[in-house]
């Protein structure tokens, strides 16, 4: 008889946080992951931020305010 492994499952969200400084002195945060979605708030301090999720380039916030383009950001 041949024994076979049980399948692993691969957990659904492997995505793993990762903090961002931002590199622009206007970034602006958006309600969804793309210019087309409307502009909720402004980043101008030059701060870090946790991004939990990304999406086509674009970065959602931990603090949940919203989006952000990962295009003027390094990891920090």
């Amino acid at each position: 008889n041949v024994v076979y492994p049980k399948a692993v499952e691969a957990p659904t969200n492997t995505f793993k946080p990762y903090m961002v400084k931002v590199t622009t002195g206007a970034l602006n945060i958006r309600k969804g992951a793309g210019t087309n979605y409307a502009v909720v708030g402004c980043i101008r301090d030059f701060g870090t931020y946790t991004i939990v999720e990304e999406k086509n380039g674009w970065g959602k916030l931990k603090s949940g305010a919203g989006w952000i383009s990962l295009h003027y950001t390094k990891k920090a």
